[in-house]
């Protein structure tokens, strides 16, 4: 992945909104436009990423609920709806907006038809990868009412800075090569242009599984299996095991397997799924720093 350098340039070239006579017009990763009157104020999320990206940029305070998967540490006092929620639900906080996912159309289209109904604005974004990230966080600064480019500029530097940190922590030596366990069953990785592989490269590791092919189009998740990770196995330097909802393993069922000995004189790292999967501009540094830490330890 060329990362710095592709993916500052990609965001000069693409405007996610046009502003028309004082109102705000975006079209959606559905295709569909959408057209707010003014800033949104009162925004309802139903994705966590989304969420704490809000959050990362300082649209916090507008919130008016959040997704059942969402931290509640991060969002004290602000409702979570449940998975299936009730549209009379979100309709009695009066959001002026809702900020939804493509996927979510397939299993909850009807409940967002009745918002669309009553004349709530639902716009559906998917999360993030790498080379679409600076146009969702354009998209999301114009509905809330900036033009963007200071919320891009902002997130550029930042990934410039963490770039730049881990070079200065790596002191020219060795990128260490990776292999990400997204799922143990028929051993699954990540997609090579997923937010995961992006987050771990900019902490500076190499992408060990970069042939992977997606699960489908667009997913995070690509299968690999253990005949293909055999033959990587010994230009690896580090297996990291995810560990969440996707993957629910723990240290000691990791190192039970039976093939846990094709893993001799590697260095395993456990991180938590919401960390690493989780396309969050709210979560990106203190994940790149702790990836950072481990693969560079200050006291080698």
């Amino acid at each position: 992945m060329v990362f710095r350098a592709g993916l500052i340039a990609f965001y000069l070239f693409f405007a996610g909104a046009a502003f028309a006579q004082g109102k705000i017009v975006v079209h959606d990763d559905l295709g569909n436009s959408l057209c707010l009157s003014g800033p949104a104020t009162k925004v309802i999320s139903l994705y966590a990423g989304h969420s704490e990206t809000l959050l990362a940029m300082g649209y916090g305070d507008r919130l008016v609920a959040v997704s059942q998967s969402d931290d509640g540490e991060l969002f004290p006092g602000i409702p979570r709806l449940p998975r299936n929620f009730d549209p009379e639900s979100i309709i009695a906080l009066n959001p002026d907006l809702i900020i939804s996912r493509p996927m979510l159309e397939g299993t909850h289209g009807r409940a967002l038809d009745v918002l669309r109904r009553t004349g709530i604005p639902v716009v559906n974004l998917d999360p993030p990868v790498w080379t679409s990230l600076f146009d969702y966080v354009r998209t999301i600064g114009e509905l809330l009412g900036d033009r963007g480019d200071v919320q891009v500029d902002l997130l550029a530097r930042s990934i410039e800075r963490l770039s730049i940190m881990a070079e200065i922590r790596r002191a020219g030596s060795k990128k260490p090569v990776f292999f990400l366990e997204t799922g143990e069953k028929g051993i699954r990785t990540c997609s090579p242009d997923s937010w995961a592989a992006g987050i771990i490269e900019l902490a500076g590791g190499v992408n060990g599984a970069s042939d992977a092919s997606p699960l489908r189009e667009g997913s995070p998740l690509a299968p690999y299996g253990m005949e293909r990770l055999i033959g990587i196995t010994p230009t690896l330097d580090v297996y990291i095991v995810q560990q969440g909802a996707m993957n629910d393993v723990t240290e000691k069922s990791v190192y039970e397997r039976p093939w846990i000995e094709i893993l001799r004189g590697k260095r395993i790292l456990f991180i938590d799924e919401r960390d690493l999967s989780r396309p969050s501009v709210y979560r990106m540094e203190s994940t790149v720093r702790q990836l950072t830490d481990f693969f560079f330890p200050e006291d080698l």
